[in-house]
């Protein structure tokens, strides 16, 4: 078995079967890093079916990438991970003679074995896999915060806006209101116009009118005495 391989064994350990959902088959594809770290907020190529199958796939994908961070910090020598290899090369579902088994085995190879030793290589792998989710999960809930930042921004960004523009279409209203009035008022001024003025065109005509006669009036008085001069004074 390969380094890269490692751990592939021992996949029910990590990974806790969901009911399949009918009429769906889930496939796990595994996970091939080169680096000992993994961000796991790298989008992967899971399929999405329904939603509790997207949920199952992801989880599986997490966990594959965690098991994956498992085999490429492998400690030297035979620990946890090769201890949990050998159970699952055994049986699918260890019991407790498995366990003795394998252990008993193991220490033929490896005088030094004690199960306190594997408990604490467990320990290691154990605090990897937490230290590793935690610093994940920290990103994660960065990312969060960052788009929550974002979003906020972008909201407060537009209710001003908002607001702004709300602001103006009242303006403009009345302004309108205040324009209609306006153009209410020179309507009314406009029918009134000929009553306005009427009386004072009449009034000149009057006027208009007596000068005239008293004209007519005056020049046929100075005609009749310049006859008066011509026929009397000749």
């Amino acid at each position: 078995m390969t380094e890269k391989d490692k751990g592939f064994s021992f996949r029910k350990l990590f990974i806790r079967e969901a009911d399949p959902v009918a009429g769906e088959k889930q496939e796990q594809k595994p996970v091939e890093s080169s680096t000992r770290g993994q961000d796991l907020f790298i989008p992967s190529s899971v399929g999405i079916t329904t939603p509790v199958v997207a949920e199952q796939s992801l989880v599986e994908d997490f966990v594959q990438r965690l098991q994956n961070l498992i085999n490429q910090n492998n400690q030297p020598g035979f620990d946890f991970l090769e201890f949990t290899e050998s159970l699952f090369e055994e049986k699918q579902n260890p019991g407790p003679e498995v366990y003795k088994t394998v252990y008993r085995i193991a220490q033929r190879f490896d005088k030094s074995l004690t199960s306190g030793r594997l408990l604490e290589s467990s320990m290691y792998y154990k605090d990897l896999v937490q230290r590793t989710a935690d610093s994940e999960i920290s990103k994660g809930e960065g990312k969060k915060q960052g788009l929550q930042v974002e979003k906020d921004t972008e909201r407060n960004n537009l209710d001003k806006n908002l607001r702004e523009t709300k602001a103006k279409i009242q303006q403009l209203t009345q302004q309108i209101q205040e324009l209609q009035s306006q153009e209410l008022a020179l309507g009314n001024q406009l029918m009134a116009i000929d009553q306005k003025y009427n009386s004072q065109f009449i009034d000149i005509d009057r006027k208009i009118n007596a000068i005239r006669n008293a004209r007519e009036q005056v020049i046929v008085s100075i005609v009749d005495i310049e006859a008066g001069i011509k026929s009397n004074l000749d």
